[in-house]
């Protein structure tokens, strides 16, 4: 893994001596090697390393090809062996090297058939046109911004920011933006004139201008469909090992992120059989011993009597358990985060509680974390959705056989089982804008749910970008399941790729998500979706999967594991803090015209007692009030020139 930047200047009058000069400047990253330069005379690049794959002690970016033309590369090939193969290319060549051949040798329009978590950019010096590349599900971005003159890229913002010419004008919308569920364009950013370039995607810059083509995008039409539900079990069964093979294209072993649940579980089951004898490291977080937790129905706090029980099947399994009781040094100096990021983290509550897991990670010497991030969306998909989408498309016969099983897995009623999952999801979007009215009177979803001035709201088009994208809460609820799952992996993802990239800079390390590898993705989007609620039983299709290697009291719960169960006391402690930077808000433009400053104060005055009286009100004190907080922070810094 690695990090690159470069800028090509169009025009001679382009060509500042400060922005070629600012592309060697140390990148804001732990963990990196030393700045490799590559320059002609109307591009420069600057290329550091972090070793995370064999191959990758051998790298020595940016190279150059047998045609003259330049590659950064930032990341890893499924089947590197293959490659080599296929391109005659010795052992032990660097991945940057065979992505380089095999460009040269099948061209841009194949880009789909070249597997791997990869960014890269190549340069061609005679055509004078830079490539820009993010392979299908990576884990990576690249930021860009460009003008006739001239075009800047780099793998974060901080390191895109160090150009003098590249603006840094936050965006309003945007920023107001990242308080909801709505992705317009997922190569937006929270700056102006700044995009990315989102997984899938080639783009392509010369003196004519900047190019963008999707090559790949989740299919929301394709099906596939099996002779009996066996059959699914096995491919996805398959496709699994594979997902989880490829992750484990390390220089030393992964650790994994582990909780209690299906996710991470299966991914560390499929990864102590493949790495057996070999011992895997697997990180926990759990509340100290001591802590004040108040019950929740449905959601269990306490995930290491799941975590031994895996232990106990693999005796390779390592297990930390990992707590602290201090606050993460960016919960009370968010600075470096911002400038490890460029940009606000809004659940820096809940990476803070993370912490302890990646500072032990950092001192066991791992440079890779597995994580199952993405499973709810893919292989342990509840398939409630479903529900809504067979009463849609009339099939009543299906929905009266798995109604009355998902109520009573749930241990709902039938009735609030069918209003939830049926009749509110299908409901026509009219329809739902009026039950919302009733419900909440004039409030609109952007402001209820956010600590956002309604005029500002207004001022900058908020509801009305949110109505245009469908997104506002109300059309997004009755959204078809596929196109909800397509949305969330295409274009929310792309914002959760932003935290991993900050949180990999911040501390070194590359977290790996087997569950969103595309081959995977693509097949759990495509089968039919009672697989995911055969009985009645949620999660039917992981629950069948892992049958094999997870042991049974995992496969039986039917609660949720809590991220940061002991939210309140973490919150309380910066409750003195959060008072002092609202005060401090009220001084800072941009902030005090999009806050709610006098209900995030409202919040400090009425304070729960205990954590029992703070669930009830969960949402405003563990995302409102943090959420608002956190991105005052990041605009009061941005205002001082992100120094």
């Amino acid at each position: 893994m690695s990090d690159f930047r470069g800028y090509v200047a169009y025009t001679a009058e382009a060509l500042t001596e400060q922005d070629r000069a600012r592309v060697g400047a140390a990148f804001f990253a732990t963990g990196l090697a030393k700045t490799r330069m590559w320059r002609d005379d109307v591009a420069t690049f600057a290329h550091v390393q972090r070793t995370a794959t064999a191959e990758d002690r051998a790298e020595r970016q940016p190279i150059e090809d047998g045609a003259g033309r330049v590659i950064l590369f930032d990341g890893y090939l499924f089947d590197p062996v293959a490659l080599r193969a296929d391109l005659s290319l010795p052992p032990r060549t660097p991945d940057s090297q065979i992505a380089a051949a095999w460009l040269d040798r099948y061209g841009f329009d194949s880009l789909h058939r070249l597997q791997g978590d990869f960014s890269c950019a190549l340069w061609d010096p005679r055509a004078r046109r830079l490539h820009l590349i993010v392979a299908p599900m990576a884990m990576r971005t690249i930021y860009w911004h460009a003008r006739p003159s001239g075009f800047w890229f780099a793998t974060t913002l901080s390191a895109l920011h160090q150009f003098p010419s590249v603006p840094k004008l936050l965006d309003p919308l945007q920023l107001a933006l990242q308080f909801t569920v709505a992705v317009g364009d997922p190569a937006d950013t929270l700056y102006k004139d700044i995009r990315l370039v989102p997984p899938g995607t080639h783009l392509t810059s010369d003196a004519r201008g900047v190019r963008q083509q999707t090559f790949w995008r989740l299919d929301t039409r394709r099906r596939v469909t099996m002779k009996s539900p066996e059959a699914y079990v096995e491919a996805a069964r398959a496709l699994l090992d594979q997902a989880v093979r490829r992750t484990l294209r390390t220089a030393d072993a992964p650790g994994v992120m582990m909780s209690g649940g299906l996710d991470s579980s299966a991914v560390a089951a499929s990864a102590a059989r493949m790495l057996d004898p070999d011992p895997l490291d697997t990180y926990t977080s759990e509340p100290p011993p001591d802590r004040e937790l108040a019950a929740r129905g449905g959601w269990y706090d306490r995930e290491r009597p799941y975590v031994d029980a895996l232990a106990a099947r693999y005796p390779n399994m390592r297990p930390h358990f990992c707590h602290s009781t201090e606050l993460a040094a960016f919960e009370d100096d968010p600075t470096p985060f911002f400038l490890a990021g460029g940009r606000p983290q809004i659940n820096a509550a809940h990476i803070g509680w993370f912490d302890p897991i990646y500072r032990a990670a950092q001192r066991n010497g791992h440079t890779v974390l597995l994580t199952g991030q993405s499973g709810n969306l893919t292989l342990s998909y509840s398939g409630l959705r479903g529900l809504a989408d067979l009463a849609r498309t009339g099939r009543f016969d299906k929905l009266v056989r798995l109604l009355p099983g998902a109520a009573r897995f749930r241990q709902n009623t039938l009735w609030r089982t069918l209003k939830g999952e049926v009749l509110m999801p299908a409901l026509p979007p009219k329809l739902r804008a009026a039950l919302w009215r009733w419900r909440h009177g004039d409030a609109a979803p952007s402001t209820k749910y956010a600590a956002i001035r309604s005029d500002f709201a207004a001022k900058v088009g908020l509801d009305a970008t949110l109505r245009e994208q469908g997104n506002d809460g109300l059309a997004f609820y009755g959204t078809d399941s596929r196109k909800l799952v397509a949305h969330l992996l295409d274009g929310q993802r792309v914002r959760m790729l932003e935290t991993i990239r900050t949180i990999r800079a911040y501390y070194g390390l590359e977290l790996r998500d087997p569950l969103a590898d595309p081959d995977l993705v693509e097949f759990c989007l495509a089968i039919p979706r009672d697989q995911y609620l055969l009985g009645g039983v949620q999660r039917s299709m992981a629950r069948r999967v892992l049958a094999d290697r997870l042991p049974d009291p995992l496969l039986a719960e039917r609660g949720f594991g809590r991220q940061n169960p002991e939210w309140f006391a973490r919150i309380t402690a910066q409750r003195e803090s959060f008072a002092a930077e609202i005060e401090q808000l009220a001084n800072v433009p941009l902030a005090a015209e999009m806050l709610d400053l006098p209900r995030l104060r409202r919040l400090i005055d009425s304070w729960p007692a205990d954590a029992a009286e703070a669930e009830t009100r969960r949402f405003e004190f563990a995302q409102l009030l943090p959420r608002a907080i956190q991105t005052g922070r990041f605009i009061r810094w941005s205002e001082r020139g992100n120094q």
